[in-house]
C-alpha cells in the first residue's frame, strides 16, 4: 500500500484540523507509518482518542508499536474495509471531531462509499480532511496519472453527501487538501 510521503506537510493538515486537546480522531487508511495517527495522537494528548484504521490487518501491529516507542498511549487501531459504510464499527456514527483521508482515495475503486464511511463518524460540527496526490504534476514518487484524483472529484462527491467545503489548500508540491465541515 503507497504510504504518504515525506513531501506532504503533516502539520499543516493538522493545523487545518483544528484539534485540542481531548478531541477524538481518525487516521482512516492510516498505512505502515502512522501517518497522521501518531502526530495528531501528541496534539489531541492523553485525554484524546486516535484511531489508526486501515484495510490491511497486517500492518496495524506495527503503528501500534510505533506509538508505544514514542510513548503514545492513546492509540487505537482498527481494521475495516471503509468502502463498506458501517463496516468500522469501532467508530461511533457522529463521535469523531476530526477525521483524516490522506492519500488513500487513489487506491480506491469506490470513493462515494469511502468518503460516506469516513463522514458517517464524524461529529456535527467536526472535520473530514481529505488529501491526495495532484493529478498533472510529474511527482518523483506516487500513483500513475491515471489513478490520481481531482479535487473537483472529491468536492462533487461531497456536495451529495452534504459536507460543506470550507478549505481548499496544497500541502506540498505534490498534494492537494480539502476540508469538509459536517
Amino acid at each position: 500500500m503507497q504510504q504518504a510521503s515525506p513531501m506532504i506537510d503533516i502539520q499543516t493538515l493538522l493545523r487545518h484540523a483544528e484539534l485540542k486537546m481531548g478531541d477524538s480522531v481518525a487516521d482512516f487508511g492510516t498505512g505502515r507509518e502512522g501517518k497522521i495517527a501518531l502526530p495528531a495522537a501528541k496534539v489531541v494528548g492523553k485525554d484524546g482518542t486516535v484511531y489508526a484504521v486501515d484495510v490491511v490487518k497486517s500492518i496495524l501491529p506495527a503503528v501500534q508499536t510505533k506509538a508505544k516507542m514514542h510513548g503514545i498511549n492513546n492509540v487505537t487501531t482498527v481494521w475495516s474495509d471503509l468502502e463498506v459504510y458501517g463496516a468500522t464499527k469501532t467508530i461511533r456514527d457522529n463521535s469523531l471531531t476530526a477525521g483524516f483521508v490522506v492519500t488513500v482515495l487513489f487506491q480506491s475503486k469506490q470513493q462515494a462509499k469511502l468518503l460516506q464511511e469516513c463522514y458517517r463518524t464524524i461529529r456535527p460540527g467536526g472535520k473530514l480532511i481529505v488529501a491526495d496526490w495532484k493529478p498533472g504534476v510529474h511527482s518523483p514518487v506516487g500513483p500513475i496519472e491515471d489513478m490520481r484524483v481531482h479535487p473537483e472529484a472529491v468536492k462533487k462527491i461531497a456536495e451529495e453527501l452534504k459536507m460543506q467545503l470550507v478549505d481548499e489548500f496544497d500541502v506540498g508540491p505534490y498534494h492537494w487538501a480539502l476540508v469538509f465541515l459536517k
